[in-house]
């Protein structure tokens, strides 16, 4: 009898700490979703500018990828780490970010030119 009389108080605690735990991160967690919202806009201002690029780059004939431009990117950003991110995962960052966008621009140009 013990044992299950251990095992109910043990869940019980175990949602009351849930609960608690909850409510000291709610705050945090509020702030987080708002940044995350703003890198969403701050993306979609960026794949607007993107796409713009490559309408200049499609009335110029030249290809979506720009590598020499990609690593002068990937430079400036990873220069720009503060603790607690180090330069090697902003560049990590970055360079999904870039990917995402090439491959965007690259639809985008391959639809003009059809």
């Amino acid at each position: 009898m013990r044992p299950i009389l251990f095992c109910i108080l043990a869940v019980g605690l175990s949602a009351q700490d849930q609960t608690e735990l909850t409510r000291a991160l709610s705050a945090s967690r509020q702030r987080i979703d708002h940044i995350d919202d703003q890198i969403v806009k701050l993306l979609n201002e960026r794949a607007t500018l993107v796409r713009e690029v490559g309408f200049v780059k499609t009335r110029f004939h030249a290809p979506a990828s720009a590598p020499g431009r990609e690593e002068q990117v990937l430079r400036r950003v990873s220069g720009q780490a503060r603790a607690p991110l180090t330069p090697e995962a902003v560049r990590k960052i970055y360079q999904t970010v870039l990917a995402e966008m090439s491959a965007m621009e690259d639809r985008e140009m391959q639809s003009q030119t059809k």
